[in-house]
């Protein structure tokens, strides 16, 4: 049998409605590509195997054409996307990584650091912050699974973080613009400003 100890499930939050966006923004595109694929392009870089969990067709049928796992489901409740994706992992991880799909600005770096500092002590929960704020993505220990699974409402994730008090490091991202999300048109225009920066203004 192959070691899977050191193996993390990848868990992509896709099934959002984008309701303060106004359309489906994880299929905004920036530098012609779109948002949700620099999500998985960065989990990729940083040597983890995403699984995208989604409402939309629309996103599943981008995912398959990418080569990109994901599964459709319908639930309404950001738990019932957790359960679906905890669910269709391949394997028994040692810890599972819960990234929105709205985070195009993540680097792989800080998510290797993240893989690093949990498995220097694998049951610890990790989260990744800036200066005193703690964000997404969380990396989860493999025995939070019951917890992860039991939780039904609709926070996601850090609500099981709280409610169970499981102990929790916080990796510093290089950057604050690494933990922000696409919730508003005006939030993708900061998004696209920093990408622009990053490839030198073109």
């Amino acid at each position: 049998m192959p070691d899977r100890s050191g193996e993390i499930g990848c868990i992509i939050m896709a099934s959002g409605l984008s309701e303060r966006y106004g359309k489906n923004k994880l299929l905004e595109k920036l530098d012609g590509r779109e948002i949700i694929l620099l999500t998985a392009d960065s989990l990729t870089a940083a040597g983890l195997s995403p699984l995208a969990v989604t409402r939309s067709r629309d996103v599943m049928a981008l995912m398959t054409r990418e080569g990109i796992a994901c599964v459709l489901h319908s639930g309404s409740r950001k738990s019932d996307t957790i359960h679906t994706g905890l669910e269709n992992l391949e394997a028994s991880p040692a810890g599972y990584l819960f990234m929105p799909g709205d985070q195009p600005l993540v680097q792989p770096a800080s998510l290797r650091k993240m893989k690093e500092q949990f498995l220097s002590c694998p049951g610890r929960a990790v989260r990744l912050g800036f200066g005193q704020t703690a964000g997404s993505p969380v990396l989860f220990p493999a025995c939070c699974r019951e917890k992860l699974m039991a939780y039904t409402g609709d926070r996601g994730g850090i609500a099981v973080l709280q409610a169970e008090r499981i102990p929790c490091d916080t990796v510093q991202a290089e950057y604050a613009w690494e933990l922000w999300d696409a919730d508003t048109p005006e939030d993708m225009e900061k998004i696209r400003m920093v990408r622009k920066e990053l490839q030198g203004g073109k």
